[in-house]
Parts: C-alpha cells; structure tokens; sequence
C-alpha cells in the first residue's frame, strides 16, 4: 500500500491511503479544498499599503525627447488607491531639455500639465535629458538617454473578425539596431446623429433655416492608447515586428459607423527602457488574481536631487518618431451595424408663440422641418439627444486631416 506525506503547520505528520472511495473524496484533496476555499468565503479586508506617499503624491513624468517630431511632456502626481478622482497635473514648472554638449531647450507651458516645444534641432551623436523644477521647490532629472533612429513603419492594418475590427503594425530594422519598439496612437472617427435638424431655433418665439456652421448632425470624437505597446525582436534572427495588435475595436460599435481613422506612432527604446515598461504593464494590466505576479517596485531613470529617497514614476527616452495614418469606411464591413440610438417618435409642436418657446427655449427639443409642406401649422420636433450628436461628447468642427 502506498502512502503520501502531509506536513501541517503544527509538524504533525499523517499517512493516508491512496485508495478512493466510491463518491468520497481522499483525505488529502479534502484538506486542499478546503484550504483554497476558506480563504475565499471569508469577508474582503482593506489593503494597507507600507508605502507612504507625501501629500503632495509623487511626480509622474510622461513623454519623448523627439528630434523629428514636437516633443511633449505630460506632469502630474500619484493619487491614493482610495481616491477616485483623475491624477492632479503639475502646473506651473520649468522643464528644459539638456543635450550633453551643453544644449538647453525650454519646453512652454501649454496648460493641463503639459509641457511641449515643436521639434527640437538634436544631434543624433548626442544624449538628452530631462530636468525640471516645480513650484514647491523639487528638482528633478533624468539620466541622460542614447538617441535612438527608429525605422519607417512598414505598415498599419486591419482585420474584421467575428469579434470586431483588430489594428496591427509591421515593422523592421535591416541593421538590427533597434530591437524595443513602443507605439501609441490617436484614433478619430466621425458619427452622426438619429436625425437630422434642417431649422433652428432663434429666441424668443422664431424658427428658421439652419446655416451650415450650426450643424449638429455630423460630430467627430478622439482617444488617445491609454495601454502600454511595446514589443521586442532581441530573441529574433531579424530585427522584425510583424502583426503586432495595438487595438481592438468592438463589433458594430460607434467608431466605425462612418468613417474611423487611426495615427500610429513609433518609437525606439534601449533595453533597460523596455524592461521598465514592461514591469510597468505587469503592474498596471494583469488581472490580480492569485496567480499573477504580485506588484514591482518601479525604477525608472529619473531621480529627485532634492530628496534622494523621493520616487519618481517614469522613463525618458530619445530619438526621431515615426507616423503612419490609416482610414477605415463602414462600406468596407459589410457585417458592421451601427445605429444612433433613438426611440422617442417625433413631436408635433404648434407655431405659436408659446409653445415654440415651451419646447424649444430650454433645448430640450429641437426643431427638424416644417409640420406641413402647403399651410406652416407647426413643426416637427425631437428631443435633444436624438438630434445633437455633440450631447454623445463629440465635436462638429472637423479635423484637418479628414477627407471631404
């Protein structure tokens, strides 16, 4: 008869046999069930952590020294876990750009904590960094970062699936000098309203034609990648990234209901700037269950000379970027369906003065066309959501980049 040894807490030791009976469980599984279930059905306990954050949180640098493109830093500070509002951007610092060969370039204020100049003349045999200083006093600089020539883009594609739309990028480097890659992209689309209003209110008791620049039929919204994009070739023959997905879109959803259109950045890394991304992303995106990795300490290359034992979130980087836009029509789906919700049937509102101003004063309805084609007896109405495509957060001013 075989046996197996268990050791509990206590160092007892116990032999059990490995026969099962019919419909019971053996001792040993038992005991492991139980001790992966407790856990589970015992009430959720508040996380402590050691870590003790200043008041004022610790600095967040984002952005790129570019010397192809505008360079652009983002400030802002760390927030408790227990709070729920957006991290508090850094206002009012200086940030500057330095070069090793004694080269300074000041970054302007453009508001929100970002800090940005247009694009700077740096010398690709030379290193930058980052140093900035904040209204309360703090000094802060990065180590100085090899500025790196990324590669063209070789391409940005799409593929609709059962699931919806996917968004890849393919690149590479003949010379085998770049190896970590990082992208970002800025995706715009255009959607329209359930209807469209021709007429437009003018108080206190007028209704009239609506001129094109009133339009509220046909909005535009932006996003920006908020997830971290990098890949590596280093365990590759050939310095090749091929398919690399950098976004999804949800089948039927509004960004491909007319037109959607995204711009893919690119950009190189060194390999210790790789691998704090992706610590980073380990931290940020896994899925917290018990057999994740438990967080990381971060270590970036940017240190606070006032305060030695002061963190700093983030890594600067150096070097040119590279573009690429793609375009992609609801005509070349011709599985996708989308639709501008709207189940409110329209309203009958009289030309009289009174209930002009009824419906139409508050906006809460708006004005399509004339309620009759020979006698003006009224006008046909909605309600605002149906008819302004601004209330879904969009923009009736249309990108320069968008075809006519």
């Amino acid at each position: 008869m075989k046996y197996i040894r268990q050791t509990y807490q206590d160092d007892h030791t116990v032999k059990t046999s490995d026969r099962r009976k019919p419909g019971k469980f053996p001792g040993g599984l038992l005991f492991i069930l139980l001790v992966l279930v407790i856990p589970l059905l015992q009430c959720k306990q508040p996380y402590n952590s050691p870590y003790v954050s200043p008041t004022t949180g610790y600095l967040v640098v984002e952005g790129y020294i570019s010397g192809n493109t505008p360079t652009s830093f983002m400030l802002s500070r760390t927030i408790k876990l227990s709070a729920d509002t957006t991290n508090p951007q850094e206002l009012g610092a200086i940030v500057e750009v330095e070069g090793n060969d004694n080269s300074v370039y000041p970054l302007t204020e453009q508001g929100g904590g970002v800090y940005s100049a247009d694009t700077l003349p740096l010398n690709a045999s030379t290193k930058y960094r980052v140093r900035i200083r904040t209204t309360i006093g703090g000094i802060y600089l990065s180590d100085f970062a090899q500025y790196k020539v990324i590669p063209l883009i070789d391409s940005v594609s799409w593929v609709a699936g059962a699931d919806g739309v996917a968004i890849y990028v393919n690149t590479h480097d003949d010379g085998g000098n770049t190896r970590y890659y990082q992208w970002n992209y800025d995706e715009t689309w255009e959607y329209h309203s359930a209807q469209e209003s021709l007429y437009e209110y003018i108080p206190p008791s007028t209704v009239e034609y609506r001129p094109p620049q009133d339009e509220i039929y046909r909005c535009w919204r932006n996003r920006s990648s908020s997830n971290i994009l990098i890949a590596t070739s280093a365990k590759l023959s050939k310095d090749v990234i091929y398919l690399q997905k950098l976004n999804e879109i949800a089948e039927n959803s509004e960004q491909i209901s007319v037109l959607y259109s995204t711009l893919v950045r690119q950009y190189a890394l060194t390999d210790s700037g790789y691998n704090y991304l992706s610590l980073m992303r380990g931290n940020t995106e896994s899925l917290g269950t018990i057999f994740d990795p438990q967080p990381s300490q971060l270590t970036g290359n940017i240190h606070c000379l006032t305060n030695s034992n002061e963190p700093v979130i983030g890594y600067v980087s150096a070097g040119t970027v590279q573009q690429q836009r793609i375009f992609i029509r609801r005509s070349e789906i011709s599985s996708w369906y989308y639709a501008f919700s709207c189940a409110q049937p329209d309203t009958v509102v009289s030309n009289q003065p009174d209930s002009l101003i009824k419906y139409f004063y508050t906006e809460s309805f708006i004005p399509l066309e004339p309620g009759s084609s020979h006698i003006l007896v009224g006008w046909y109405a909605n309600q605002r959501y149906c008819v302004d495509c601004t209330v879904q957060g969009g923009t009736t001013i249309d990108p320069s980049f968008w075809p006519n």
